[in-house]
């Protein structure tokens, strides 16, 4: 074996751990079994998504000519994009690579580098970095009307385990939580059901907009549980775990790269906001004073037809002299964005006036401090209230730390290498980038919830549609109540076909056996309506409308197509 050879071989076999979903650590063990096609094709779907290793792995291939046919250029062009996004041990494989190649065909390898580096490098088109950029960022849900304690599980409290849950719901136009699907419960699923209990339980004001109540879809809430002091030995068991997780991690582990993202998340007592700056950008290591963002420096925005439809997030860096204005900024992880929005933003920053919450302290220049801007530039759904929120800043004083103790690298770095849960939790709030990749590879709740935004779409395409059936088809062939509940919905709304409403029909009925949901009984209603069985559609109509006031749903829509049933008519959605 020679030089070359040994060294790739030694990086394939110390970067990767083994695992079961389709990502990039499976496609390390289809190479190491020697299924050098597969696991091209699994490099091929997490490289497209940034993520360094397996890039410089297709290099790997492309220059052995193992599963794809032999090609120095192209494996020059992936050591360079591996590279771009800081595999450092691309490097020397490059140069390696350089001297096997003319001065005519290096020149052919460097547009191609060229090409994939603005695809898939690190501010790529098309790399996970650019698809958070499009995340709704911003979506505070309505304030609570009840609001009941969150309860510490008793057997955790007691060995002072700390720990924390989340889950996405929405908001129905009574403001009671609907649909409530866990992102997150870690260490233990006990706090996922503490959690689950105060939701159940809350109740959120009702928004009226222009006259009509407005549900609100995608509210997400985390709790939090930490007792005063976490006792010696189990605070030893989280500093080990979090050892063992950090080498598991920096090898190349997706698995220990989202287990880590969440001890971080979890144990981190950061002041504001943690995020990675190169030295040149920090002048102190002190951390700035405080400094307060009054109400009217909220940027403006209108909607701009010349702007795509679509969410954006950036960041400034910016400092403060002691009168409290900006005196200077600089970009801090910009995407491409409108020359309007950036234009937007700077005359903002010039224009704050902000206060410290201890200006006597204030004997020099601060910061750097850290603004986030969000824009939302969707077209309005007048369905669902969070479509009222148009633009957002936000000021956070920041504390720089290595990029492998922020939470969000490490789960980004799970993302790109095809973690699923990671790419769900990433992309829940209707980020279709990131949720398609994780429903495409099977994830039956990123199947269900991206299946779920684009039947909300007020114009969705053919193809979405398509995926929002095979989708929920897919998902519903679990235990997911929610999945079949969308189908039947899908079927009943979108399907004249007879074995289809049929399926409708038999899917709400699995539904109403386990939880003896109204909007079921609605849907066993309208198939029938549309087979034409009027009497069969009013007896399960008026079961919806009896259960809904049950469940404090919001009642007209219910009673309106109860009401088009009795007269042989089908349901108006």
């Amino acid at each position: 074996m020679n030089k070359l050879v040994f060294t790739f071989s030694l990086i394939f076999a110390t970067l990767n751990s083994p695992m079961l979903l389709a990502n990039a650590t499976e496609a390390m063990d289809a190479y190491l079994n020697q299924d050098y096609q597969k696991a091209f094709e699994l490099y091929e779907q997490t490289a497209s998504l940034g993520h360094s290793k397996s890039q410089f792995n297709l290099g790997v291939q492309y220059l052995r000519g193992q599963g794809v046919k032999q090609n120095k250029l192209t494996a020059y062009a992936y050591f360079s994009l591996a590279l771009d996004n800081g595999f450092m041990m691309a490097k020397q494989a490059r140069k390696s690579v350089i001297k096997r190649l003319s001065e005519s065909e290096l020149q052919q390898a460097q547009k191609h580098a060229a090409k994939l580096i603005a695809l898939y490098g690190q501010t790529g088109s098309k790399n996970i970095e650019i698809a958070l950029t499009k995340n709704h960022s911003y979506n505070p849900p309505p304030k609570r009307s009840k609001n009941p304690e969150i309860e510490y599980p008793s057997s955790l409290a007691r060995d002072g385990i700390p720990g924390f849950a989340s889950y996405i719901f929405d908001i129905d136009r009574n403001g009671v939580p609907r649909d409530l699907v866990l992102l997150s419960s870690y260490p233990e699923k006990e706090f996922g059901e503490s959690v689950l209990e105060k939701l159940e339980n809350s109740r959120y004001q009702i928004i009226k907009i222009s006259g009509s109540l407005r549900k609100f879809t995608n509210a997400q809430f985390s709790g939090v549980f930490k007792g005063g002091d976490i006792p010696a030995e189990t605070l030893e068991r989280i500093n080990n775990k979090k050892k063992s997780l950090y080498a598991k991690a920096r090898s190349g582990d997706i698995t220990a790269q989202a287990e880590l993202a969440n001890l971080i998340e979890l144990m981190s007592d950061q002041p504001d906001y943690a995020v990675a700056l190169a030295k040149s950008e920090v002048e102190a290591n002190n951390m700035p004073e405080q400094a307060l963002l009054s109400d009217d420096a909220q940027p403006a925005f209108k909607y701009n037809s010349d702007i795509n439809d679509d969410f954006y997030n950036f960041s400034y860096l910016i400092w403060l002299g002691k009168d409290g204005k900006v005196s200077r900024y600089e970009t801090h992880n910009h995407s491409e964005i409108p020359t309007v929005l950036k234009q937007n933003a700077e005359v903002t920053i010039n224009d704050w006036q902000l206060k410290f919450a201890k200006p006597q302290k204030v004997m020099e220049i601060q910061g750097p401090y850290l603004a986030k801007f969000f824009y939302n530039n969707s077209k309005r759904n007048k369905s669902f209230s969070n479509y009222i929120n148009r633009s957002h800043v936000s000021l956070k004083s920041i504390t720089n730390r290595s990029k492998y103790e922020i939470a969000s690298y490490w789960r980004k770095e799970a993302a790109k290498g095809g973690h699923e849960p990671s790419l769900f939790l990433l992309g829940a709030n209707c980020n279709m980038r990131l949720l398609k990749i994780a429903a495409n590879s099977g994830y039956a709740p990123a199947q269900t919830q991206a299946a779920k935004c684009i039947m909300r779409m007020s114009d969705p395409t053919e193809e979405d549609i398509n995926n929002a059936k095979y989708w929920l088809v897919s998902s519903s062939q679990g235990e997911s109540i929610i999945a079949k509940r969308l189908l039947a919905e899908f079927y009943t709304k979108h399907s004249n076909n007879q074995k289809e409403l049929e399926s409708a029909i038999i899917l709400a009925e699995e539904v109403t056996d386990e939880t003896d949901d109204p909007r079921a009984y609605e849907y066993m209603a309208a198939a029938s309506a549309k087979l034409g069985k009027f009497e069969d559609a009013v007896d399960y109509q008026e079961t919806a409308v009896k259960k809904a006031w049950q469940e404090n749903f919001f009642m007209a829509p219910f009673e309106l197509n109860l009401a088009n049933f009795q007269s042989n008519k089908i349901a108006v959605w």
